[in-house]
């Protein structure tokens, strides 16, 4: 039986952790030099500021000499021989000197272009602690989130290939004395796999030799097989192989695909074993296309075709959500510095209601990257056995409209209620993140001034939620597209929200067994309808 040795899955294995140490080194890098240049930033500003005020108390000393400054202004004489004094003596401007908390900085005192004496004026350095700390926190969250996401989809994505490939070899290679093995685990497509395994099985105990029955025995398998020769003449194709494209006897059916062309007529040129992927464009697919030299029968081989579309789509899918992720982020973080920034080096100029503004922005986007990460984490939980309990589906729905009192108030909502005394087996976390979900949506999507109607029910026995709005109504495209995450019907992405809060409701709804509808009318409002 021909396997994968386990030395491939190894080197790949290390191969992937070398390339996350890489990246992990070069972002602390990039961390530690963002904040050095921070640091470099505020000793450079501190130096300037204090060395235009010790000029400044040189022209006043030249005026009024007998004017009397504090503690932290020096005169020196020009004899003086501290280390100051020697460096602007060698040619400097000035001298500075530092330590932990303080800065010194010496110039020249000049009256009528002669050196009259030095003046050495000290101050407390600025604090960068809080910009430090704030670049830390968030550069720590970002790593930590990516990291995770790596790992996850790393762990789904080799789990499935190899035990999916695995498993299609075997069948391929030996498909008359291969066992098969079913665990628990196994999804859909493994565990069919199996079971054709174990129909080849039973076809092949009452067969003939393989060399007298191969075109025969390929009709047993329900995914594209062909046979071909030396010539480009295709012998035999199965039944799966003709419904996806059609009965012929040449090669020329790929010509549209010249890769797949290109690949079957080398494969005639050297007729080695050999596996790659394909796009088919017309039929929109992705095939796993392995080519084989049969042994039995010479001057041929055999063609296994293996959809595997779901798993470049759901590849796809997973880049787009981490690429939107990491767009997310950083527009809070970049308002975040932003306002950091100024209030880090322009505070003494600044007015304090703008003070006071700049840190209500702070806040404001601190709480929005914070609902990012939680919506987030939220979506790419596992689904794990959900614990239902007896819960008040109107008592929990009033809860949830408290919370939302004070946004309703200040768009001034007319909110409308029909509240039944509703009872429900569910799961009282996951039910509370649906109701708050599509309540907030209804919020944000009602001009001010408009109408909200909130039904909680039973209709045959099952109960309903429902909530209407008379907002701007959705589209027939983006009703089918509202519940994809980050998608906003009003395409507005730096909008109040994360864009996921319609799809936490659908995953959410799925765990639960729930179903959601939606109805909507362009420029007349939105209802949506959850069943439990």
């Amino acid at each position: 039986m021909n396997i994968i040795p386990k030395t491939f899955y190894k080197k790949k294995k290390r191969s992937k952790l070398r390339l996350v140490l890489i990246c992990s080194c070069l972002y602390f890098l990039a961390t530690i030099l963002v904040i050095l240049l921070l640091n470099t930033h505020t000793v450079t500003t501190d130096t300037n500021h204090l060395s235009d005020r010790a000029y400044t108390i040189s022209d006043i000393l030249n005026k009024t000499p007998e004017t009397k400054f504090g503690e932290t202004v020096k005169i020196l004489a020009k004899n003086n021989q501290a280390e100051a004094v020697q460096n602007i003596k060698k040619g400097a401007t000035f001298s500075r000197t530092m330590t932990a908390k303080k800065m010194t900085i010496t110039v020249p005192n000049y009256e009528k272009a002669v050196l009259k004496n030095y003046i050495q004026v000290t101050s407390q350095r600025s604090s960068t602690l809080f910009e430090t700390v704030v670049v830390i926190i968030f550069a720590g969250l970002i790593y930590v989130i990516g990291l995770g996401q790596f790992y996850l989809a790393n762990k789904k994505r080799l789990t499935f290939e190899a035990d999916t490939i695995a498993k299609i070899k075997n069948i391929r290679r030996s498909p008359l004395t291969q066992s098969y093995l079913i665990s628990e685990d196994d999804n859909k497509i493994t565990t069919e796999l199996n079971h054709l395994g174990e129909t080849i099985q039973h076809q092949a105990e009452s067969s003939t030799p393989a060399k007298k029955n191969l075109y025969a025995f390929i009709e047993f398998f329900e995914f594209p097989i062909f046979i071909y020769d030396l010539k480009g003449t295709i012998r035999r194709s199965n039944a799966s192989f003709q419904n996806e494209f059609m009965a012929t006897k040449n090669l020329d059916i790929f010509s549209p695909y010249s890769d797949v062309l290109q690949f079957l007529v080398n494969k005639m040129l050297k007729p080695t074993r050999q596996e790659q992927t394909f796009y088919f464009e017309k039929i929109n697919a992705y095939y796993a296309v392995t080519v084989q030299p049969i042994e039995a029968l010479e001057r041929r081989l055999m063609v296994t075709m293996i959809d595997v579309t779901a798993y470049k789509v759901t590849t796809r899918a997973h880049n787009d959500f981490i690429a939107n992720v990491s767009h997310d982020l950083k527009t809070p973080l970049a308002a975040i510095a932003g306002f950091a920034d100024i209030l880090a080096n322009d505070s003494a100029k600044l007015p304090p209601e703008k003070i006071t503004g700049f840190a209500k922005h702070i806040v404001k986007e601190t709480k929005r990257l914070s609902s990012l990460v939680t919506d987030t984490l939220e979506m790419t939980r596992q689904p794990i056995h959900l614990k239902k309990k007896k819960l008040n589906l109107t008592a929990l729905t009033r809860d949830v409209l408290e919370n939302f009192k004070l946004a309703i108030q200040d768009k001034a909502l007319h909110v409308t209620t029909q509240f039944d005394e509703v009872n429900v087996k569910s799961n009282d976390k996951h039910l509370y993140a649906v109701l708050k979900n599509l309540i907030e949506n209804a919020i944000h999507y009602t001009p001010t001034g408009g109408k909200i109607y909130i039904c909680v029910t039973k209709i045959a026995g099952k109960a309903t939620f429902s909530i209407s709005d008379n907002g701007p109504g959705l589209t027939e495209i983006e009703k089918t597209r509202i519940f994809e995450r980050f998608y906003r019907a009003d395409q507005t992405r730096d909008a109040d929200g994360t864009g996921l809060g319609l799809a936490i409701v659908k995953k959410n709804l799925t765990e639960l067994d729930g179903q959601i509808d939606v109805v909507s009318i362009v420029g007349k409002g939105t209802t949506f309808t959850v069943t439990l």
